[in-house]
């Protein structure tokens, strides 16, 4: 875990910027928070239960306190304020390449989380072409195609929902952002992408044997075999991933070959692994709710008659299914902390933040606080009603971060969420086999320990 709390390596902010000193322990000194173990520090307690251990560490030290793991100290910042300071940061305080370099520079150079300033702006611009309003709408055809191909072996008895979750969701992911046939992605090419994301909660970051960075080295030479196959075979003009995108407007935007390849590893990896988080907590709270599932079957049957020809204004349209999958996201952040990095001296609620901290705001346990969320851990898809909604810190909810960094993929989870369940509840109706609810593991997505035991039962 030690990449997921942020190491002590200065890094550069943006191309030509200075990099920043690390932070000596006196600094913070003036900042209440806890050691823990000789060297790993909090970390044993906080990998086996970061919702515990956040909460504990909030009602211990308050909104503002520290930590140390793996040789480092950091500051985590707790609330809707802190989530507005750090996030959509005004005064421009924070990098988010210095706060995410230790979690995914060793596999992800060259991605939006790892850009700063005008370099990350430019680079923005280029990867928001794949999800244009024009794009959204061709991308339905694709959800059309792979989701009923995926319900079959959905419909035949109990199954693992984050698994097939995590299929379906790369598989419109490769045709999607890499423009293949989603027939054509191995079960090979989906563990290797896993295995890069996965590498950002690494303890030990040198490759050995068996280990996870190891592992993700591996899977490193794999996806680039597979991108540079794609990249070789120049895309016809009908396409509109985002591979032929990027390609075909290489020379005007001055992209290399290596940016275009960060770009779509990056997008394809987060991308479905966020996504199938999102899937496998919805699936999860319908299968809880049974009354909350009948309620957004009614909703989805009355506005999308045909999902086949659904379009992105139908989807839209339906605001219960939106507040169910806010929601679930409120209840599992799909991140549990998103990290920055003080690039000049700041103060946040009175405190002293000096250049080169690195700082983590917390949307998990931010999600759960009855201050924002009364009786926060039940699921009340309604708390999202603009009457109920009046009064509400504007940032108690950044499941997608903020600021210049907000996910740029957010409609295209939404759309892809409510074509799913238009498919899977119109003769369908989800039933949790398992006795006992899943324990959530939430590094670096939130997933359930063990698989999510799933039934879609015949109406």
């Amino acid at each position: 875990m030690t990449m997921q709390f942020a190491g002590a390596a200065a890094i550069r902010t943006e191309p030509g910027a200075t990099r920043l000193p690390d932070v000596p322990a006196a600094r913070l000194a003036h900042v209440p928070g806890k050691k823990g173990m000789p060297f790993f520090g909090i970390l044993p307690e906080a990998v086996i239960d970061p919702y515990r251990f956040a909460r504990r560490m909030y009602e211990r030290f308050g909104p503002v306190h520290r930590f140390y793991a793996c040789g480092n100290w950091n500051l985590q910042l707790v609330g809707p304020e802190a989530n507005e300071f750090v996030l959509f940061d005004a005064a421009r305080n924070f990098s988010a390449a210095g706060g995410w370099e230790p979690v995914f520079g060793r596999h992800f150079k060259g991605g939006l989380l790892l850009r700063d300033g005008d370099d990350h702006q430019r680079h923005r611009k280029l990867v928001a072409t794949a999800f244009k309003q024009h794009q959204m709408e061709g991308y339905l055809g694709i959800f059309n195609r792979v989701i009923p191909g995926t319900m079959a072996a959905w419909r035949q008895g109990r199954f693992d929902a984050y698994e097939k979750a995590q299929s379906l969701t790369f598989g419109i992911g490769f045709a999607t952002f890499l423009g293949e046939d989603e027939t054509l992605a191995t079960t090979q090419d989906l563990h290797a992408f896993r295995s890069l994301m996965r590498s950002s909660t690494s303890v030990v970051t040198t490759p050995l044997p068996g280990n996870s960075e190891w592992r993700a080295a591996r899977a490193q030479l794999h996806v680039r075999k597979l991108i540079d196959r794609l990249l070789a075979r120049e895309p016809g003009p009908d396409r509109r991933d985002l591979l032929a995108n990027l390609v075909r407007d290489r020379h005007e935007t001055g992209l290399t070959i290596d940016e275009i390849i960060s770009h779509l590893v990056f997008v394809t990896a987060a991308s479905f692994d966020t996504l199938s988080s999102a899937t496998v907590s919805v699936l999860y709270y319908l299968g809880r709710n049974p009354a909350w599932q009948d309620a957004v079957r009614e909703e989805l049957l009355e506005r999308i008659p045909d999902p086949y020809a659904a379009t992105t204004a139908q989807l839209t349209s339906c605001g219960l299914a939106e507040r169910i999958l806010k929601e679930a996201l409120r209840l599992n952040a799909a991140a549990p902390v998103l990290w920055r990095r003080a690039v000049r001296d700041c103060s946040f609620q009175d405190t002293k933040i000096p250049a080169g901290t690195v700082v983590g705001v917390n949307p998990m346990l931010t999600h759960l606080l009855p201050q924002y969320w009364p009786d926060p851990e039940r699921f009340d898809p309604d708390r999202f009603l603009p009457s109920r909604s009046e009064g509400r810190h504007r940032y108690a909810y950044a499941p997608f971060g903020g600021g210049a960094h907000t996910c740029l993929g957010m409609h295209f989870a939404s759309l892809q969420v409510k074509l799913l369940l238009r498919h899977l509840l119109e003769d369908g109706r989800i039933v949790l086999t398992d006795a006992k609810p899943p324990r959530w593991h939430h590094w670096p997505n939130c997933r359930p320990v063990g698989g999510l035991g799933v039934e879609i039962a015949a109406r």
